[in-house]
């Protein structure tokens, strides 16, 4: 074998072998878990097939009203709280998920 392809193997083996799949976690809200699973897979370009929907309805039936007005800041915080009791997806990609869709008052 030669040497660069050997090395290039061995770091490709190692790559591989550092990506843990996530772990669920047993206080997780699947609902939670899957709203951010979909929603991260929309903003990544992919399609919301499956059961993505009845997660996006939960994650959009999050709205807060102020003086009878949407309310964008206190949305975003209780969709933020909710996304948040999913312990297994990281905060990276919760803020993302938050970041994009968290002050809209329907989904996508």
């Amino acid at each position: 074998m030669k040497p660069y392809l050997a090395i290039t193997t061995t770091a490709a083996v190692i790559a591989a072998a550092s990506i843990a799949p996530a772990t669920a976690h047993a206080d997780d809200n699947p609902s939670a878990c899957g709203a951010v699973l979909c929603l991260a897979g929309l903003i990544d370009g992919g399609s919301a097939g499956g059961d993505c929907k009845n997660y996006m309805t939960g994650y959009f039936s999050i709205v807060k009203f102020h003086h009878g007005r949407f309310d964008e800041t206190g949305t975003s915080n209780a969709r933020s709280d909710f996304t948040n009791q999913c312990q297994s997806v990281g905060s990276g990609t919760k803020r993302g998920v938050n970041d994009r869709y968290g002050n809209v008052q329907s989904g996508p």
